[in-house]
C-alpha cells in the first residue's frame, strides 16, 4: 500500500456489503477495533489508529488523450497507454478514460491485459475528437455523416466491450444549426440513439450522453435535456453523463440536477469552475460528493481538466483535493455510526 493513499477492496463487493477495511501488512491487532451496530444488524466499521479506515468514496481516475489539437481540456496527451495507466497507478489513481478519435488507434485487448495486471480499470472512452477533428455528428444534416459516425460508435461499443467501459456520446451529439429546429435535431439523435443502444444490447455495451454547456453546444445542455432524450430512447443501454465544469455553467440547483439522475447516471467529470484541476476554483466538491453518495453512485469521477500548470500538477493536485473532501466525509459518517 502506498502511504497516504485510500485503497478499493481487492475483491469484488456485491449486494449491501459490509464495510471493508485493507491495512498495511504487520498492523497490530491491537491497532484496530471492530465496533457492531445497530441492534439486529451486523455492520461491522474497523477503525485503525484512531480513524476510519475505508476505501475511497468514488473511485478517482483522469482522462488521456491521444492527438488532441493544443488548447484541449484534457490533462494527459498520450503516445502509449500503458505508459499512461503505470503512472496513473503509481501516482494514486484508480481509472482511466481513454480518448481516442477511432479505436483503431490503439490494442484494445492489449491495454485491457496491461491494466488488469497492474489493477487499473478503464472507466470510459471519450469520443469528441471524431467530431472535432473529423466534423462526425449524429445529428448532421448530411446523411452520411450521420451514417459515418453511427458506425463509429458502433466501432467504439465493440472496444468498450473489451475495455468493459462505457462509450461516452459529448461533441459528436451535434449542434441545432441555423435553419433547423430543436424537433428536427432531436428526432435525428432519438433515431441514432436507438439504433446505438440496440447495438449495445447486442454487444452488452453502455453509452453515456454527456451534458455540455452553451459555449460549445446548443443542444442537451442539462441533465434534464439528456433525461428527456433518455426517455424517449427507452433503453437501460442509454445513460447521464455530468461533468462539474458544464453543470456550473447550466445548472440552477447542484442538488435538483444530481439527485434527478438517480439509477441513471453513468460517468462524472470533475473540473472546476475555471475548468481547471478540482481545488483551483470556486465549486464545492464535498457538496457534489455527497450528493453523489446519496444517490448510490458508485463509479468514477474523473478529472477532465487544462494541464495547468501542467497536466502531472494538475491530476495530484486534484486528487489531493478530492481525497480531503472524502475523508471529511468518511469522517462524518464514522461519527453519525458511532453515535
Amino acid at each position: 500500500m502506498d502511504t497516504g493513499v485510500w485503497h478499493w477492496t481487492p475483491m469484488p463487493v456485491g449486494g449491501d456489503s459490509r464495510i471493508i477495511c485493507s491495512f498495511a501488512e504487520n498492523t497490530s491487532a491491537t491497532d484496530v477495533d471492530v465496533r457492531k451496530f445497530p441492534a439486529g444488524e451486523v455492520l461491522e466499521v474497523l477503525m485503525a489508529n484512531g480513524g476510519l479506515c475505508m476505501s475511497r468514496l468514488f473511485k478517482i481516475g483522469a482522462t488521456a488523450a491521444m492527438g488532441a489539437p493544443d488548447g484541449s481540456p484534457f490533462p494527459i496527451s498520450v503516445t502509449d497507454y500503458t505508459q499512461t495507466a503505470d503512472w496513473l497507478k503509481y501516482n494514486g489513481f484508480d481509472t482511466m478514460e481513454v480518448h481516442i478519435r477511432a479505436p483503431q488507434m490503439i490494442d484494445g485487448p492489449k491495454l485491457q491485459e496491461h491494466c488488469l495486471r497492474i489493477g487499473m480499470e478503464i472507466s470510459s472512452i471519450g469520443t469528441g475528437m471524431a467530431y472535432g477533428m473529423e466534423g462526425l455528428s449524429l445529428t448532421s444534416s448530411d446523411e452520411q455523416i450521420r451514417r459515418r459516425a453511427v458506425t463509429r460508435l458502433k466501432d467504439q461499443l465493440d472496444l468498450g466491450r473489451i475495455l468493459a467501459c462505457p462509450v461516452i456520446i459529448g461533441s459528436m451529439r451535434g449542434l441545432i444549426e441555423t435553419g433547423e429546429t430543436f424537433s428536427l435535431i432531436n428526432k435525428r439523435m432519438t433515431d441514432a440513439m436507438k439504433e446505438l443502444a440496440e447495438y449495445a444490447e447486442k454487444t452488452d455495451g453502455e453509452l453515456v450522453i454527456e451534458a455540455i454547456d452553451r459555449f460549445e453546444t446548443n443542444y442537451l445542455r442539462t441533465a434534464q435535456d439528456v433525461l428527456e432524450l433518455i426517455e424517449d430512447v427507452g433503453s437501460t443501454r442509454v445513460k447521464v453523463h455530468l461533468d462539474t465544469f458544464h453543470m456550473n455553467l447550466e445548472e440552477q440547483d447542484w442538488r435538483r440536477a444530481i439527485l434527478s439522475c438517480k439509477g441513471r447516471l453513468g460517468h462524472v467529470h470533475v473540473a472546476d469552475n475555471s475548468r481547471n484541476y478540482p481545488g483551483w476554483g470556486l465549486i464545492d466538491f464535498r457538496q457534489i460528493m455527497s450528493l453523489l453518495l446519496e444517490i448510490g453512485y458508485n463509479r468514477s469521477l474523473t478529472l477532465e481538466c487544462f494541464p495547468v500548470p501542467d497536466g502531472e500538477t494538475a491530476l495530484r493536485r486534484g486528487l489531493k483535493h478530492l481525497d480531503a473532501h472524502g475523508s471529511h466525509i468518511l469522517q462524518y459518517v464514522a461519527r453519525q455510526i458511532g453515535r
